[in-house]
């Protein structure tokens, strides 16, 4: 009996790696978002209406707040949104144009027309064209902050850091704003301050940061806390300064590289073009001469005469045949010729 339990344990064991090894091998295929149509993000007809009240009695459409009495309309940013953007559930084709902006809608969750809007519903990527007066939304700057750091930003600086407030800091509060925020692009650098209960997100390219910023507005983590995302100022760290500036010239020289590329790409193209074609026409030309003197075809010069290449050649050699013989003859009569020949 202690043997044939042995025996089951053991099969047990090896049929329990096996399955663990075919679960492991086999990764799980990644769907592209783009592959499939957008989806719907909220149903128009039960979309709630959360219009603020009026707390106010001028309504300040630099801020988009209430002031001059009455209850204070900041309470409103402190109340967690109720849609969020899911990238692999929410992503995909729409009716937009490459050189249309993406649906800020989207970014925030809330977007109905879903395959039918007619902006993309995507991340920013590298090739994607943005004026630097505008952010990915379509969205115009200004030349300065607010003074809260809220809002499109500024097009005189370009900002890839995030200040995310209202954290409930603990020891893995980096690793969870990485789990949250690396959804919406590549993070370059996260820095906690436990001290002031907040953090800076970088990331690699400014628009990925736009994004982010609207689409983790008012949103949570893990637990009950409400963020409170705004634009952070420049680092005043000197190393973090050079560091920057650096980046950016190493930016600004690959930019400068691949415009090089593309102006001196097309050039060649266009001179072999030109030149090979000409070439052709000229081969073309020779080989049909050749063939013509070789197959010597009849040449019409006159109404019921005809001559060939052969005959002309055959002509023009007796011809020099004949003025060949014509000067031997004056040679010979001049070497004749006397005195004697004369007195007679």
């Amino acid at each position: 009996m202690k043997a044939s339990s042995n025996k089951a344990s053991r099969h047990d064991v090896v049929a329990s790696i096996a399955v663990q090894a075919t679960s492991t091998s086999a990764p799980p295929v990644k769907r592209d978002p783009m592959a499939s149509p957008a989806r719907v993000q909220v149903d128009p007809d039960t979309f709630p209406d959360d219009k603020p009240a009026q707390t106010g009695t001028v309504f300040n459409i630099w801020y988009l707040k209430w002031s001059g009495g009455g209850e204070s309309s900041s309470l409103r940013s402190y109340t967690k949104l109720k849609f969020r953007v899911s990238i692999a559930k929410d992503a995909g084709y729409t009716t937009a144009k490459n050189n249309l902006p993406i649906c800020l809608f989207f970014a925030r969750g809330c977007c109905y027309l879903g395959k039918k809007c007619l902006y993309h519903h995507r991340l920013p990527r590298d090739t994607d064209y943005i004026m630097p007066t505008q952010d990915c939304f379509g969205r115009d700057k200004t030349a300065e902050y607010r003074d809260d750091m809220d809002g499109v930003g500024s097009f005189n600086t370009t900002n890839r850091t995030l200040y995310v407030g209202g954290l409930h800091m603990s020891d893995s509060i980096e690793n969870t704003l990485t789990k949250h925020f690396q959804e919406f692009g590549s993070i370059e650098k996260i820095r906690a301050l436990y001290g002031k209960s907040c953090a800076f997100v970088t990331f690699r390219l400014e628009s990925e940061a736009q994004f982010a910023k609207e689409a983790m507005q008012n949103q949570s983590l893990d637990g009950k806390e409400v963020l409170n995302i705004r634009w952070a100022n420049e680092d005043p760290n000197p190393v973090a300064q050079l560091q920057e500036k650096a980046r950016m010239e190493e930016i600004a020289m690959s930019t400068v590289k691949n415009l090089l590329a593309q102006i001196d790409e097309p050039a060649p193209k266009k001179q072999k073009v030109t030149v090979e074609e000409p070439e052709e026409q000229v081969e073309e030309k020779n080989t049909s001469e050749t063939k013509a003197i070789e197959f010597a075809p009849q040449i019409p010069h006159a109404k019921g005469i005809s001559f060939s290449l052969n005959s002309l050649s055959t002509l023009a050699k007796l011809k020099a045949k004949k003025e060949k013989e014509k000067t031997v003859q004056s040679t010979t009569l001049i070497a004749g010729y006397s005195s004697d020949e004369e007195e007679d």
